[in-house]
């Protein structure tokens, strides 16, 4: 990054022209008047990021031709990514943009997931798939399924509903959970991407601010989060946007993701009990 001069020969015009682009980066425009081959040699020699004025670093250029062999160069700018002095190795940089938003998404549940631990109260996952291994087509029928030791066994009342469920071919529920994302946008490509992904990570959501969803700080409370996406992309025009995506599941009554899946101290695979 450099500092930008502009020919000996140019005059600095007094307009200034402050806006925004589509994308909502703030942006200011430069101008100079001179011969128009000095201002464009100028341009031509202009980076991208080049510092044009303080807190103001160039974007793009053009140079328009004026009578007598005169023109305008314009530099549009962008604010800097404010790096500290090392950029190689700052410990933050501050986005130019920072969008939340909030939907729903499909995920299929086994039907399994109704059975609990009480064999009276809730079905019973062990005896419904021993009744759905039973070959005898009889037994099975009858809701019946014989032991190793060759005793007849009748499913429990509790686990009758879902048998038939499971009867009618059902082998999964519909739910949906909410996913959470956070995109930033950067003049330069951001820090800490693929941070925490796959863990358990509540998203640090704003609240009752403008850029906060209605209600997005009131259901991230209601949530357990897993941490899904952590991506840094360069768009077309140079700027960087990391996009940061929390997928929620209810988190009462002891629900919520597993820790031993999916915390900070989640077991490795293979898996050894130690």
């Amino acid at each position: 990054m450099a500092n930008f001069t502009p020919p000996t020969t140019a005059t600095p015009q007094p307009e200034e022209t402050a806006g925004c682009d589509a994308t909502g980066n703030l942006t200011k425009s430069f101008s100079w008047k001179g011969p128009y081959t000095d201002l464009e040699t100028a341009g031509k020699g202009l980076a991208k990021g080049d510092v044009v004025a303080t807190g103001w670093i160039a974007s793009s250029w053009s140079v328009r031709r004026t009578p007598g062999n005169y023109g305008v160069l314009t530099i549009e700018c962008t604010p800097p990514n404010p790096a500290g002095e090392d950029e190689q190795h700052q410990a933050t940089v501050e986005p130019l943009k920072d969008v939340w938003s909030i939907k729903s998404v499909r995920n299929d549940v086994s039907i399994m997931a109704y059975c609990g631990p009480s064999e009276g109260a809730n079905p019973n996952r062990a005896m419904i798939e021993a009744w759905m291994k039973e070959p005898d087509g009889s037994l099975a029928s009858q809701h019946k399924f014989q032991r190793p030791d060759g005793e007849t066994v009748d499913l429990p009342d509790a686990s009758l509903a879902l048998v038939a469920k499971i009867e009618k071919g059902v082998e999964a529920v519909i739910r949906f959970y909410p996913v959470v994302t956070r995109t930033r946008t950067y003049a330069d490509c951001p820090p800490e991407c693929l941070d925490k992904v796959g863990f358990i990570d509540t998203p640090p959501a704003p609240a009752g601010t403008s850029k906060s969803p209605s209600g997005l700080a009131n259901a991230i409370a209601l949530y357990s989060w897993l941490k899904v996406q952590d991506d840094a992309q360069e768009q077309p025009d140079g700027y960087w946007t990391r996009t940061e995506s929390w997928m929620g599941v209810p988190s009462g009554d002891g629900a919520g993701w597993d820790t031993d899946l999916y915390g900070p101290n989640r077991w490795p695979m293979p898996y050894e009990q130690l």
